[in-house]
């Protein structure tokens, strides 16, 4: 026997995942177009790694 409610669950869930991933690819769109069209002298990158930070003086 099928089970609807059960069916209609994981319908829903589905759902939610494929939106998830389609935002996801948004951003990492949106992600790559920035890197590709970076103008130089006119944008910094900047990198912070943690546990390089100097002490105050």
């Amino acid at each position: 026997m099928i089970d609807r409610t059960r069916m209609q669950n994981d319908l829903l869930e589905a759902r939610r995942a494929r939106l998830e991933a389609e935002a996801a690819n948004q951003d990492v769109e949106e992600l790559i177009w920035e890197l590709q069209h970076v103008q130089l002298g006119r944008q910094r990158v900047v990198f912070s790694i943690a546990g390089f930070e100097q002490e105050a003086a």
